[in-house]
């Protein structure tokens, strides 16, 4: 039964177990944060249960999408790879026209009853190409080249970085803001020019100035509306506090306060499944997830959570240094996508307890979310991939008992 498991489950098994505990906790934790969305189910006459199993659903398919990846040969999946950035560019560009609104922004299009998430399709295309610019460029050491990373290369890799997060932008401000620092992330561990990442962060600061300047200049009519959004969700959080109505709740801080709640009660906790705050947070079930993991679970099941993303960065981490340093395109997608698993899930939590503005961010494998939790799911198969690959690897080169090393340190 154990060389059965192995053989079904390949690669980094710690990996394996923080992954199906995820699920576990999104399995539980989904039950009870669900519950407004099944009480609209039995008022439609649905199975009251319907949104619980289709998010068990979506784990059970991504599961399987997770199962097959890790299996699929590299070199197949790199092709396969670049057919996702073809397509997500053209999604993209389709959202703002054809997309279905949801929370003042277009970010889905709607295909035959399925919600296609085009932001998490670009995220991961965006770090696909990163990976084989950056790696396929990557001149570690050679003192005859004048810049380790040619400006023919870099303008290009500047454009699709553009392309892909000024597209993102439009729909999302801080998957944009999380993409742009993991690109920049990921050039200096590729060891870009310090002077081009300069001149890059220089033209992005420059850029940004210039055209909130010009929307603020404009009459209100013309001004850009989710501009005022952004600028609204920044003030709220550096705003002084009106003590008499701190703890008010209106409208605009109904998520912000109901949250503080649930994790206020967290001190003594509820238990699985016995949530209050579920029925009056907004998007408990997605965004604001955490807040009920805290108040049923407590500060041990928070900080427990955060945990098993740091050690998802960790094994990420393990897999990278075993990597051929000779081809980094590898372990630039292992460090990329896993960056935007764990950088994606602390937002999420910063969210949640009020370190940030509301920001729409979902935390991974655990909120609800069909498409969003099926490329998480993906993203995590290619790092397992990679690690049954760099494994292998590393066991045709290890030596056999039974080889003879001579004393000139040659085998026989």
């Amino acid at each position: 039964m154990r060389d059965y498991l192995s053989k079904i489950f390949t690669g980094d098994k710690i990996l394996w177990g923080i992954i199906f505990i995820l699920f576990i906790i999104s399995g539980v934790e989904m039950f009870s944060a669900i519950s407004s969305s099944a009480y609209k189910a039995a008022a439609r006459g649905s199975n009251h249960l319907a949104p619980f199993f289709g998010h068990l659903l979506h784990l059970g398919v991504g599961g399987l999408a997770l199962i097959i990846i890790q299996k699929i040969p590299f070199d197949k999946l790199r092709l396969l790879s670049f057919v996702a950035v073809i397509i997500s560019i053209i999604l993209l560009i389709l959202t703002p026209f054809l997309g279905k609104e949801v929370n003042d922004a277009k970010r889905a299009i709607e295909v035959g009853g399925f919600e296609l998430q085009t932001i998490e399709l670009g995220k991961f295309a965006l770090i696909v190409c990163l990976s084989e610019i950056l790696g396929r460029n990557y001149k570690q050491g050679d003192p005859l080249l004048k810049e380790k990373f040619p400006m023919k290369s870099f303008i290009i890799m500047v454009s699709i970085i553009g392309i892909f997060c000024g597209l993102i932008l439009i729909q999302n401000l801080s998957t944009a803001v999380i993409l742009g620092g993991i690109s920049l992330f990921m050039m200096i561990i590729a060891e870009v020019d310090w002077k081009k990442i300069g001149m890059l962060i220089g033209i992005v600061l420059c850029a940004v100035l210039l055209v909130y300047g010009v929307n603020k200049a404009l009459p209100d009519k013309y001004q850009l509306e989710r501009f005022s959004i952004w600028e609204d969700r920044v003030i709220e959080i550096f705003a002084s506090k009106d003590e008499e109505n701190a703890y008010k709740i209106t409208d605009e801080n109904r998520q912000i306060i109901n949250s503080e709640i649930a994790i206020a009660k967290g001190y003594k906790p509820c238990g699985p499944g016995n949530s209050t705050q579920r029925d009056y947070l907004p998007l408990a079930f997605s965004d604001f997830i955490y807040a009920i993991l805290i108040e049923e679970w407590g500060l041990v099941g928070g900080l427990f959570t955060i945990l098993l993303y740091l050690c998802i960065l960790a094994r990420a981490g393990r897999v990278v240094r075993k990597c051929d340093r000779k081809n980094l395109v590898e372990a630039l997608m292992v460090i990329g996508l896993s960056l935007l698993i764990v950088l994606q899930a602390f937002v999420s939590m910063g969210v949640t307890v009020h370190l940030g503005p509301v920001t729409g961010q979902q935390l991974p494998l655990i909120s609800r979310g069909g498409m969003g939790i099926m490329l998480t799911c993906c993203y995590l198969g290619i790092i397992i991939n990679i690690s049954n690959k760099v494994l292998n690897e590393n066991k045709e080169e290890e030596p056999s008992d039974n080889t003879i090393i001579n004393s000139d340190g040659k085998n026989s």
